[in-house]
């Protein structure tokens, strides 16, 4: 019977960064992944600018555009342009850039088994056993890194509600020229989508293009999906595309993601952010503090992982709590909120800053309370019964 001292299951970026980190540490680690890889994984793509801070592999390679702002819209009639000096985000295919990080993880050291379905976990004599297709593993210590329908979230807390936005996606083909005319932005739309957002993400030769909803949207996504491509003046008419669904794991409340030698990272632990969505950071730094925690608890002997949901207390979930009321504004009052991007460019900067790493949205909160009463007679200037049309 095969012994790991870890075993992470799921081989995307939270997985993979988790693996090269404990793999350079010299610890012994197998990754599973259901999938065939490299594998087309359904993800507008978008990266913050804030990895390069904590990312030591080079992933240039993987970087299909950089963004420098936003063309915000409400409902795809009015829009504004807020781009910045600096860059804000890379676009990346998660094919390719999930791919990277896997072969940095096997050249470390770590294995890797692909097309490989966990069927099922349960508590060993030296640990925990996993049962694969035919096979079964030994390990100290698992890590879940299988998304927000993983088997290993399963296993830690069966029966758990979670909160998942309703998503879809599809990467539509276009001429080069319209990329490289429109490579250093994004598209965000309010409005057009219930309780949630509309997105073009630019790539080389096609869009991505989406929609999230937190509320209500999961009942007609197709349909609001329809609705935003048919309305977008650069799409439209376009049939050469198909699209995906997927469900978004986004933070609803701090949970404890430890138990015994088992730790949830990433989509599996619902970190991912309440207002845009995004989820390829916070998978890659939470596997980052899961795979320093592990390894501190080899090299003592100990199983109490308990240093993951407290370092997470204070680097991840106030983070979150600021960036879940910002949400509650913005997708309840779109109308408002787009009034106040047109008349105060700087909140976008400020929203740029924490995509950078140099800012914090606890602050970027404190800033949008603290204008909250000329926020409000900035609406009404516009007209109050503009406010939710």
């Amino acid at each position: 019977m095969p012994y790991y001292d870890v075993i992470v299951v799921g081989a995307g970026p939270g997985g993979a960064t988790a693996a090269y980190e404990l793999a350079n540490a010299g610890i012994s680690v197998l990754i599973i992944d259901k999938e065939k890889f490299p594998r087309y994984k359904p993800c507008g793509g978008g990266l913050s600018l804030k990895i390069d801070k904590i990312l030591n592999i080079d992933i240039k390679e993987t970087i299909e555009n950089t963004i420098k702002g936003a063309y915000f819209s409400y409902k795809q009639k009015e829009g504004v342009f807020l781009l910045s000096d600096k860059p804000v985000a890379y676009m990346v295919m998660r094919d390719r850039f999930d791919s990277l990080l896997l072969s940095e993880a096997v050249k470390s050291g770590a294995s890797f088994i692909d097309e490989s379905h966990v069927k099922g976990i349960s508590n060993g004599k030296n640990g925990y056993e996993i049962f694969v297709n035919d096979k079964v593993y030994n390990c100290k210590y698992i890590i879940g890194a299988d998304g927000a329908n993983g088997i290993v979230r399963r296993f830690l807390y069966p029966g758990i509600k979670r909160t998942l936005a309703a998503s879809i996606e599809a990467e539509i083909p276009v001429d080069e020229e319209l990329t490289d005319n429109h490579s250093h932005y994004v598209h965000i739309d309010f409005g057009v989508i219930p309780y949630g957002y509309a997105w073009v993400f630019p790539k080389k030769g096609f869009l991505s293009a989406g929609i999230a909803g937190f509320k209500g949207v999961a009942k007609h996504p197709k349909r609001y999906f329809e609705q935003f491509i048919n309305g977008h003046s650069k799409i439209n008419g376009t049939t050469e595309y198909k699209y995906k669904g997927h469900p978004i794991p986004i933070f609803n409340k701090p949970l404890n993601l430890t138990k015994g030698g088992v730790m949830l990272v990433g989509d599996a632990g619902n970190l991912v952010d309440p207002f845009f969505g995004e989820g390829i950071y916070y998978a890659i730094r939470s596997s980052q503090i899961a795979s320093t925690v592990v390894s501190e608890a080899i090299i003592k002997g100990k199983t109490d992982l308990s240093g993951y949901d407290t370092k997470l207390s204070t680097e991840f979930y106030p983070e979150f709590m600021a960036a879940q009321q910002i949400s509650q504004f913005v997708y309840t009052f779109p109308r408002i909120w787009f009034n106040v991007l047109s008349d105060r460019p700087e909140l976008a900067e400020q929203y740029y800053n924490v995509l950078r790493g140099e800012n914090r949205y606890s602050i970027f909160l404190k800033e949008i309370k603290s204008i909250a009463g000329s926020l409000m007679k900035t609406a009404l200037k516009k007209g109050f019964l503009q406010l939710f049309k």
